[in-house]
């Protein structure tokens, strides 16, 4: 599913009215959708009325026309909380309501909040910015606060940002969000999608050249997606065929990070598996996974790489179609040297994690000198320190640095970690829904990026390892949450659902 920005939206509505389909005929086709959507929920309920709670603008001309197409059915009351609506569009829809009961005074407002079942949350749309009235928190709170209504948000629940996914103080956690000609990238990035409920999409008539215009298309990553990422496996197949992955990872005081990316890896399929860290390391790995071969560094008196390992880890790696590096390495300025002396000198795709980002940060011009693709997996962290930002500036616009990143190192993929995990290219970006919170604990990244290396050394595109990791890590999250809660879940649950959703893939 293709996502757009709020701009991007104005741009397709524009191109759909230069195209014949005006915006007067686009507004009748959302409220044509709306009306149906509220129609099943309705009967699903078993209520005969509906309030419609609606702004000034766009968003109410939606309402308004799903009212007088609903009120031959329903008992349809709308409420208009700022008054007439200020568009022209929308006032000509407002002006074709017969026998519809119509409230502007908060009072009766309120009252009708607390009477009605069902109420539909058309206050606000995608332009909006700014913090909700207290009035608007108040009649939102009351719907909240009564388990049996269900609110319907009208393209974006009001409050919230169809862009980052930011949301105002007192936006409505609705059951349904029916989103018009094209679903808003917002509305699947963190806080915002906790907001959203069911999100329904309604074709309101964009022609579909009309989305090939847009700069920088960004998807939803589905199900599908990664049926078409994951080759089959062939019956006649040895494990040359399956790629060789050397993982520079793990120090003495960090040998977990090391040994979960590595199962992960070793899950995910690739043909052979090398582990090249401190000899402990090497040992607690190859005590629970038998299968992993293992490369003993110099290391100094903490158990951190030196120097002395860049040699051996360049021969190794020619050998190799994928090198992994960061998880659980630590930090000093050794370490920095031996990240920073990798990445110009190996010929294979690499991915970057943890301490490896860490190492490039204060000189992240290395990238323009690596000689294959990178994959760089950043939480917000780590992806301020790469960006010389706050990390309430990545957050407040996830999306945006993500991009940042990826168009100003055009052989990097992306992959900044979070609810709503992005990958991003220069070209473009794919949104991730699977997940939960049960996974916000140490350990899960180690896991996606172990899983994203194994993938690309199985020689599926680095692009396309990272989108399928992602996806597939949040499903083994929400599988292990499932079993074990998400409070409870470790991240090492995860590697136990591997095996069983690629059954469903194969």
């Amino acid at each position: 599913m293709q996502l757009v920005t709020p701009l991007e939206m104005m741009k397709l509505e524009n191109a759909a009215d230069q195209a014949g389909v005006t915006y007067d005929q686009m507004m009748e086709n959302a409220g044509q959708g709306l009306a149906e959507h509220l129609i099943r929920i309705a009967v699903e309920m078993g209520v005969k009325e509906i309030l419609m709670l609606c702004g000034n603008g766009n968003n109410a001309g939606d309402c308004f026309t799903a009212s007088r197409l609903l009120a031959s059915q329903f008992q349809v009351t709308v409420c208009l909380t700022a008054g007439v609506p200020k568009t022209r569009t929308a006032y000509a829809k407002y002006k074709m309501m017969k026998g519809i009961a119509v409230l502007e005074d908060q009072e009766a407002i309120r009252e009708a909040v607390r009477k009605h079942k069902l109420i539909v949350d058309g206050v606000f749309g995608i332009g909006f910015r700014g913090e909700l009235s207290p009035f608007l928190q108040s009649i939102f709170a009351e719907i909240e606060a009564d388990p049996d209504t269900k609110c319907i948000a009208v393209d974006i629940p009001s409050g919230g940002n169809g862009l980052s996914g930011d949301v105002a103080n007192g936006t409505p956690h609705c059951d349904v969000t029916i989103t018009f000609g094209a679903a808003k990238a917002g509305l699947f990035l963190a806080p915002l999608s906790e907001y959203c409920g069911a999100i329904m999409l309604v074709d309101i008539g964009i022609p579909e050249p009309a989305f090939a215009e847009l700069t920088y298309p960004v998807y939803r990553i589905s199900n599908t997606d990664i049926h078409d990422m994951l080759p089959p496996r062939p019956t006649q197949a040895h494990k040359g065929m399956f790629g060789r992955l050397l993982c520079v990872s793990g120090s003495r005081n960090m040998p977990g990070a090391a040994i979960l990316a590595s199962k992960a890896a070793l899950r995910c399929g690739v043909g052979l598996f090398c582990l090249a860290s401190d000899i402990d390391v090497c040992r607690m790995l190859i005590a629970q996974a038998p299968e992993a071969t293992m490369l003993p560094l110099p290391t100094d008196y903490d158990g951190k790489l030196t120097q002395q390992a860049v040699p051996a880890i360049l021969d190794y790696a020619k050998q190799a179609t994928c090198v992994l590096i960061g998880c659980g390495l630590g930090q000093s300025e050794a370490l920095r040297q031996v990240v920073t002396s990798l990445l110009p000198q190996l010929e294979c795709p690499i991915i970057l994690d943890a301490d490896g980002l860490n190492a490039i940060a204060p000189s992240i011009d290395i990238l323009r000198k690596t000689k294959s693709t990178v994959v760089l997996t950043p939480h917000p962290g780590e992806m301020a320190r790469l960006l010389h930002c706050s990390v309430e500036e990545v957050q407040k616009d996830r999306m945006t640095a993500a991009k940042r990143l990826a168009t100003r190192f055009p052989n990097t993929i992306i992959v900044l970690k979070g609810a709503g995990t992005i990958v991003a290219t220069a070209e473009h970006a794919h949104i991730n829904t699977t997940g939960n919170s049960g996974m916000s604990k140490g350990g899960s990244g180690d896991i996606l990026a172990g899983m994203i290396a194994s993938l690309t050394a199985q020689k599926i595109s680095p692009e396309y390892a990272a989108i399928a990791s992602v996806y597939l890590h949040g499903l083994a999250g929400d599988c292990a949450a499932a079993e074990n809660s998400r409070r409870a879940m470790l991240p090492s649950d995860m590697i136990s659902q591997l095996p069983m959703l690629f059954a469903e893939y194969e």
